[in-house]
């Protein structure tokens, strides 16, 4: 279709016409005159008879005719191909295009024609009428570290060290049963399903809870055969909603004691001085770190969430397939797999569209607010993630040299600063938590 306003210009030394083809689709037909076309292709043999060197000529004495004969093909078509790439970019920097990848180029014109005529079809980035955020109504979460919460961490950190001894007798709730099993799905084996000296804890739901239920009473050398449903919901969608059969061999079963809470347990876990109350210090400050990171990405969510909802757009084909193609690629590699035909296709092709409508989203809100990167942030990210390494200089100079690695730590940073400002443009209310809710994204 034609636009009303597509339009023609002449410049200095081209002619082009730009249509719109489609919502997001334009072309635009270049023309570039033989005499430019052949000026170019002469002043580059003029220069070759400088440089170029054939048997039988002094550097530097090459006739232009001889050039011409030997070059003059090869030359115009790098001519021809320079010539398209500069008028094509001066096409798109007239018209203040955005286009996205790279444009379908075809040939306009007979072969013979000394004219250089061609057209280029591409999408373009849509426009984006940002919504409001000024009336926008998030929530943001409020929760804070109590003294049951570190009581119950030092618990968990006690129970990390129980020490464990066998027993021969059947294995009950809180006992550890070592077992190899075997899962299958209408008799096939699935990936992950099978696994030889694993052992659970009953009732620590580290197994499906229907799995450690069917192990309670086993004891040392029996075999069982369990039936699991996995919940609609489960983590990996390519089990969701299916039965297995599990063939069960127990090796062993024990029952545990924690350890003391003494100097020598106090040590174990780094705490030179043996204190407990150091330890609850430490305990405390390492669990509101991890809060405060838990009310940060719950926050994030909320905002990207109103964001997507209030910005709906045509997104261009071309950039949809590709992040389609990297969330793909992201989920075998997560869940293992090489056949593509067996992943939720439908749930994350969703995915890749919310993935790109919100990149877009950002870059326009970091666009027409002039939001500029904080390298001071980028660096305090850097520095925290180095910490955690017996080398942290060496993190930090990575980042430093590698430019990948930190283009990816500035647009994290990015993200949050635009999180940070929706929040301040709009109208928050707070909901408040308790730590195991926040931790356990029990929201």
């Amino acid at each position: 279709m034609q636009d009303p306003e597509d339009i023609n210009y002449r410049g200095e030394w081209m002619q082009v016409s730009l249509e719109t083809t489609g919502n997001l689709e334009r072309r635009i037909t270049v023309e570039v005159p033989g005499e430019k076309i052949q000026t170019a292709v002469e002043k580059k043999l003029q220069d070759m008879t400088r440089s170029v060197k054939l048997p039988g000529f002094r550097p530097g004495k090459v006739p232009l005719g001889v050039v011409r004969q030997r070059f003059g093909k090869q030359v115009r078509q790098e001519v021809l191909a320079d010539t398209m790439q500069s008028s094509y970019r001066e096409a798109i920097h007239q018209e203040k295009l955005r286009p996205v990848g790279t444009p379908r180029i075809e040939r306009l014109g007979p072969e013979a024609s000394q004219d250089l005529k061609y057209a280029a079809t591409f999408e373009v980035y849509p426009e984006i009428e940002l919504a409001d955020v000024s009336g926008f109504e998030i929530e943001t979460a409020q929760a804070e570290v109590t003294d049951e919460d570190v009581d119950s961490m030092l618990e968990k950190l006690r129970g990390q060290k129980m020490r464990w001894r066998a027993v021969d007798r059947a294995a009950e709730k809180d006992n550890r049963v070592n077992i190899d099993f075997k899962g299958t799905l209408d008799g096939e084996a699935f990936p992950g399903g099978s696994q030889d000296d694993f052992a659970v804890v009953l009732g620590s739901q580290t197994l499906l809870p229907e799995f450690e239920q069917q192990l309670e009473g086993v004891k040392k050398g029996d075999t069982r055969q369990i039936e699991v449903g996995f919940p609609e919901d489960y983590r990996q969608p390519e089990l969701a909603g299916k039965q297995a059969v599990f063939d069960v061999q127990v090796k062993k079963v024990e029952t545990g004691s924690l350890p003391s809470l003494d100097k020598h347990f106090v040590r174990e876990l780094g705490i030179e001085d043996g204190k407990v109350e150091t330890l609850n210090v430490q305990l405390r400050r390492n669990l509101e770190a991890e809060l405060e990171q838990c009310k940060r990405t719950f926050d994030k969510n909320q905002v990207m969430q109103k964001l997507f909802e209030s910005n709906q757009f045509e997104l261009p084909a071309a950039l949809l397939e590709q992040e389609v193609r990297s969330v793909f690629a992201q989920a075998m590699n997560n869940l293992n797999i090489e056949d593509e035909s067996k992943l939720p296709k439908a749930q994350l092709e969703e995915q890749a569209k919310r993935r790109l409508s919100l990149g877009l989203i950002i870059g326009e809100i970091v666009r027409q607010n002039k939001i500029q990167l904080d390298s001071g942030r980028v660096n305090q990210q850097i520095d925290a993630i180095a910490s955690g390494y017996d080398k942290p200089e060496d993190v930090v100079q990575y980042y430093r040299n590698s430019i990948e690695a930190r283009a990816g730590i500035e647009s994290q940073v990015m993200e949050e600063q635009v999180v940070d400002w929706v929040l301040e443009q709009a109208q928050p209310s707070t909901r408040s938590f308790t730590f195991d809710e926040m931790v356990n994204n029990q929201f």
